[in-house]
């Protein structure tokens, strides 16, 4: 796969890529539930704090996963409001309807959905919220859908980051990068190519000064940006690098080396990221962008 520009390849390889990725993140479930909820759930309480949600509004909550800000959302609306939480993986939705809250809260609702499509009437919604749950690829039409699907005065909050602005996952990153195979079977090339193509398409053309365009042509308005940088402590770089290795594109770059090199890696690994190591644990810096609009 290469990523290539001209009339209707890019977004044909973009599509390609972002499938692959959505079916790589199909085999992440358990892994994000143990590792990353914990940290994307601080997201999702000031996601929802800035969302302002109050007890009787609708709420969409796009890119929900196991459900992390629907949840919160849901406690703020009740005992009148409502929540809908959608996502592009059954994986994810089934994962989120096994948590005990999803008994307790019965106001909301799982729905298999894409999000350049929302299966709503026009002006239907209060608040629509996003942890970290819009794609790249799809974000023009995602937020066309959202301002089509807000209530006049509704808000749409959304949080977004970028690998590069983590200083520990870029020195993971780098570091990996250094020992893994330079012959990769055809399943962990494909694999590379798609999240390198669409860490390209995110970091270029889809970077925060084109989103905000995007919302003005679109016809939002009282546009805020906070950058919140969260800390992350973990116990030790073992758990960190269980975090980053039992997912699968790691697994499976992990599994296409021998059994020296992997050792050799590891080590590398433990070297580079010892700058993040205070006492026995593993401090670093999250920086996360989070933005607000409003519907006229």
């Amino acid at each position: 796969m290469e990523f290539r520009e001209g009339p209707n390849l890019l977004s044909m390889e973009l599509e390609r890529a972002e499938q692959i990725v959505i079916e790589l993140w199909d085999e992440d479930v358990k892994a994000w539930q143990l590792y990353w909820v914990p940290i994307f759930r601080r997201f999702a309480h000031d996601l929802i704090l800035d969302s302002e949600v109050s007890p009787g509004q609708i709420v969409l909550d796009i890119g929900t996963g196991t459900g992390i800000a629907a949840f919160e959302a849901a406690r703020r609306a009740k005992p009148d409001g409502f929540v809908f939480g959608i996502d592009r993986l059954q994986s994810m939705l089934t994962a989120g309807k096994a948590e005990p809250e999803s008994k307790r809260l019965r106001n909301m609702r799982f729905i298999l959905m894409d999000s350049r499509q929302l299966l709503f009437p026009d002006r239907i919604f209060d608040v629509v919220v996003s942890n970290c749950g819009i794609s790249p690829v799809g974000f023009q039409q995602t937020v066309a859908e959202v301002f089509r699907a807000l209530r006049k005065g509704g808000t749409f909050v959304y949080s977004d980051w970028r690998l590069k602005d983590v200083p520990a996952h870029r020195v993971f990153g780098e570091t990996f990068k250094q020992y893994r195979t330079g012959n990769p079977s055809r399943y962990l090339g494909l694999h590379r190519a798609a999240l390198a193509t669409l860490e390209r398409f995110s970091n270029r053309e889809m970077n925060l000064n084109r989103q905000l365009r995007e919302l003005r042509m679109l016809g939002f308005e009282k546009m805020e940006v906070k950058f919140r940088n969260y800390r992350v402590e973990l116990d030790g770089s073992d758990e960190y690098l269980d975090m980053r290795l039992k997912r699968a594109p790691l697994k499976q770059e992990l599994a296409e080396l021998s059994t020296e090199r992997r050792k050799r890696l590891k080590s590398a690994l433990k070297e580079e990221l010892r700058q993040f190591v205070r006492g026995r644990r593993f401090l670093f810096d999250w920086k996360v962008i989070f933005v607000r609009a409003k519907k006229p």
